[in-house]
């Protein structure tokens, strides 16, 4: 019988994100990735991500600013 524990099964899906910071602009970043070991990385950047930072790519906030403008300008009207 096999030693330790049963290997879990699931369906991964894999990508490789490059990031090149600022040193200056983008220091809180650095500091965050900095304090994390290599192998933690990938599971704080999911925890920070899942916490706020994720945005649906076509609604930039200029869209979001020009949507709220148009609609208390009709409201107005």
């Amino acid at each position: 019988m096999p030693r330790g524990p049963k290997p879990q099964e699931f369906v991964a899906w894999e990508t490789h994100i490059h990031l090149r910071l600022r040193v200056g602009e983008d220091d809180d970043i650095i500091a965050f990735f900095n304090d994390l070991p290599n192998r933690k990385r990938a599971s704080a950047l999911k925890a920070a991500l899942r916490a706020g930072g994720m945005q649906a790519p076509h609604e930039t906030n200029s869209d979001l600013e020009n949507e709220l403008i148009s609609a208390a300008n009709d409201f107005l009207k």
